[in-house]
């Protein structure tokens, strides 16, 4: 019961801060729907929703179980959030200056993804098999995908960029395959994203095995 009513407040937490970070950030531009950002707090606000509504149905009836592929579909927007969270904080934030004076940014960079993978810890999610990786790679495959269109048919992405992260620039200054450019573009795109493919992998993986212990230790 207790952990049912953490769970719901996680839940309700990421969708009040998911909707005010995205609100924050449309301020600035209609252009941040184009972004991984945005589109992942989306996609973990409305699951998160419907998994709230859905236990406080169960605490009121006792009755009713979520179906499995709910389940799924919540471990993949947890670790595309995480990915939202660990990029921002580890790569870009860097880059940017004042980046965490910012509302939107705290909001939708830490504070939904840590109430997110909180409550993958806390709902009571069995541990998927390790073949869900392959779908939790859907998410940032898809934006791959997204961005690369984007970038050819030369969309606004902001500041004039017809790209919306300096990794998903094909215009890089070392090439797509090349090494050795001056800050951020070390690499070509093309590295960057079989990194972002093993970085995904490697939470989804790492999702697994703690919800793995976790069931074994209770």
């Amino acid at each position: 019961m207790f952990r049912k009513v953490i769970s719901i407040a996680l839940e309700t937490c990421v969708v009040i801060c998911a909707v005010a970070g995205i609100a924050l950030t449309a301020v600035q531009g209609m252009q941040c729907f184009l972004y991984f950002t945005i589109q992942s707090n989306i996609w973990i606000a409305a699951i998160l929703a419907v998994f709230a509504i859905a236990q406080i149905v169960r605490l009121k009836t006792s009755n009713g179980d979520i179906p499995s592929a709910l389940w799924i579909i919540k471990f993949v927007f947890t670790v595309a959030i995480t990915l939202t969270g660990g990029v921002f904080c580890a790569v870009l934030a860097p880059t940017i200056p004042g980046a965490f004076n910012s509302a939107a940014n705290v909001l939708t960079h830490v504070v939904v993804p840590i109430c997110a993978i909180a409550d993958l810890f806390v709902a009571g999610q069995k541990a998927p098999r390790y073949n869900v990786i392959v779908w939790a790679l859907v998410p940032p495959i898809y934006y791959l995908i997204f961005a690369s269109i984007g970038y050819v048919s030369n969309w606004d992405f902001g500041n004039g960029l017809n790209y919306p992260y300096f990794f998903l620039n094909w215009n890089s200054p070392v090439g797509a395959f090349g090494f050795g450019g001056g800050g951020e573009y070390f690499m070509g795109t093309f590295w960057w994203i079989i990194v972002m493919i093993l970085l995904v992998s490697g939470i989804a993986a790492l999702y697994i095995k703690l919800l793995k212990l976790q069931k074994r230790c209770i």
